[in-house]
């Protein structure tokens, strides 16, 4: 496994025809590269802003379009399909885990893959998963 230190963290719903994601406000946050079958697991702390956007995320159970810089908030972003797996409240803050894996599509083909692969019925968890009409 390797760990890298999370610099930013930007979600797009992709339940949604618009394409403007959300800027998370991260007090910390790590990527692990878990260096099997593309998983990959984000754990972020939150404020209390953003925590209740996540919780709804989650609630709702939908793949989520991750843009992320890694290291340094000047890297270059990388493009991430996310499931979020675990909310916890932190008193001011909170923490949440999410899971995924590392695409290489542009932002805009991946969420038209998405909607068309939910139009065609495929759970969110076929979605999720390499092999599922997703180019790898």
């Amino acid at each position: 496994m390797k760990t890298f230190k999370l610099a930013e963290l930007i979600l797009y719903p992709t339940n949604q025809d618009s394409l403007e994601g959300k800027e998370m406000q991260l007090t910390e946050g790590l990527i692990i590269n878990k260096e099997e079958d593309n998983e990959w697991v984000l754990e972020a702390v939150l404020g209390k802003e953003d925590l209740v956007i996540v919780s709804k995320l989650s609630q709702e159970g939908n793949v989520v379009l991750a843009q992320v810089r890694i290291t340094k908030p000047e890297n270059r972003p990388a493009l991430f399909l996310i499931q979020v797996q675990e909310v916890n409240d932190l008193e001011e803050e909170g923490n949440v885990i999410m899971r995924g894996n590392l695409r290489r599509e542009d932002r805009l083909d991946l969420l038209t893959t998405i909607k068309r692969l939910r139009k065609e019925g495929k759970a969110e968890s076929e979605i999720l998963v390499n092999g599922t009409g997703l180019a790898e």
